[in-house]
């Protein structure tokens, strides 16, 4: 799917993209337009189910939290093999700590 694609999309059909894996939940740093993964979970994400705890108030609880838009798609936010980003040309996989690509 192209970004232009997604923008098309209801909030239901954006939802259904996600396969729940929690990985964007952890913690990134940015460093100069270079996205790094942590090691460390959001504290409401349930590692056991990987979901939210508070996904429904999850930006008001956790103002940090980025909501998923195609803006933050195309900065490299997520892993490359997420639904929302796999198969987007040139798409800047975010690093792990290492430098290894997630």
């Amino acid at each position: 799917m192209r970004l232009n694609e997604l923008r098309q999309l209801s909030p239901a059909q954006w939802e259904a993209i996600c396969q729940r894996c929690g990985r964007c939940c952890y913690e990134k740093l940015d460093d100069g337009g270079t996205i790094y993964y942590t090691s460390a979970p959001c504290d409401r994400l349930d590692l056991q189910s990987c979901l939210c705890t508070v996904y429904e108030q999850r930006n008001t609880v956790r103002p940090d939290c980025m909501p998923l838009t195609v803006e933050v798609l195309k900065a490299g936010y997520l892993p490359a093999d997420c639904p929302y980003v796999a198969g987007l040309e040139d798409y800047p996989a975010p690093q792990m700590d290492g430098g290894d690509e997630l």
